[in-house]
């Protein structure tokens, strides 16, 4: 699954291998923080050894959502693989500021 980490200004989820297992509830999780919280949001990568499609588009949207509230997404502690798949679909302006 994720943990999460929270302080006063952002709320970390921290995930853990495999997020295709988990990523409906990992989802959930994040659009209710969106919905109902003000900070922004963190997704540590640190466990993590790639990315598929639906875990990129699930960032699209979190970063869309945030955006209309003046809030930001952060990624932190991702590999190099991760870092070629956001590059190589043209959204590593979007995503990584």
């Amino acid at each position: 699954m994720f943990d999460v980490a929270e302080s006063a200004n952002e709320k970390t989820y921290i995930l853990k291998e495999d997020i295709s297992s988990y990523l409906n509830n990992f989802e959930l999780s994040v659009n209710d923080f969106i919905r109902n919280d003000s900070r922004d949001l963190v997704i540590d990568f640190e466990h993590i050894g790639i990315i598929d499609s639906l875990t990129l588009a699930a960032l699209i949207r979190f970063r869309r959502k945030l955006s209309l509230e003046g809030r930001i997404i952060k990624l932190v502690n991702y590999n190099d693989n991760i870092l070629r798949v956001i590059e190589l679909s043209g959204l590593d302006e979007f995503l990584l500021g």
